[in-house]
């Protein structure tokens, strides 16, 4: 038995630089009321109507900071295309240099600028003059979130009839009798526990567990959203 103990090699999934600054990262909040949500200008729906680019944001927002090459290897791309779209994204001040993360001077760790992205809101209207630009990225962002409700969807298939014995996906769906108030009181708990979670994780990458990369979408929807309900068809 050895006298001193191993170092253990952190899992190269966990090899993102871990930043001093707990919940930094943004999210893509689209329709949030959230007061320190960013309104989304023309250059960062441009930049965000890429695939992508939207997958970089994903990961510095889940991680806190990351090198080109850390990046590239799990999005699976070249380093020097990553770079490219890495820069569109810091023109678009979408994600920014964290230098004080850096080893040295040629050493460059990006991250996600703080807070979060709005589209817009009746009280902050959209800050884009292009509105191409916004259905673009809108639509983009619907496609987003069909495919992955598809993939649940059938994945979900396998795994109730036993096929599939990893929990790879979650879906849950309920309904609420809310006020305007408790709305806004459940969207902020739901944010809060993210925030949370999220830095418990970050603060404990290094203790060797595997983890994976979760999508997490938060959808409500009114009972008299125009296009909600399927019209009863009434057969003779």
């Amino acid at each position: 038995m050895p006298s001193k103990a191993e170092p253990v090699s952190e899992p190269s999934h966990n090899r993102y630089c871990r930043s001093r600054h707990r919940g930094r990262g943004r999210c893509c909040a689209m329709f949030s009321r959230q007061p320190d949500r960013t309104t989304m200008t023309t250059p960062m729906l441009k930049a965000m109507a890429n695939p992508l680019r939207r997958r970089i944001l994903a990961e510095l927002s889940a991680v806190e900071a990351a090198r080109a090459t850390d990046l590239a290897v799990r999005l699976g791309v070249p380093a020097n295309s990553l770079s490219f779209h890495l820069r569109v994204l810091a023109e678009a001040r979408i994600i920014e240099d964290a230098p004080e993360l850096a080893r040295d001077k040629r050493d460059r760790v990006w991250r996600a600028v703080p807070g979060g992205l709005s589209v817009g809101s009746p009280g902050r209207p959209s800050r884009s003059d292009d509105a191409l630009a916004l259905q673009a990225y809108l639509g983009q962002e619907a496609e987003d979130q069909i495919r992955q409700l598809r993939a649940v969807v059938d994945w979900g298939t396998k795994y109730a009839n036993g096929s599939e014995p990893e929990a790879r996906a979650l879906l849950d769906i309920s309904s609420l009798m809310l006020n305007a108030g408790e709305v806004e009181e459940l969207e902020q708990g739901v944010l809060e526990l993210l925030r949370r979670t999220k830095g418990r994780s970050i603060a404990a990458a290094g203790d060797g567990t595997e983890r994976k990369l979760w999508n997490f979408s938060m959808v409500m929807a009114r009972e008299d959203l125009p296009g909600l309900r399927q019209r009863p068809v009434f057969l003779p």
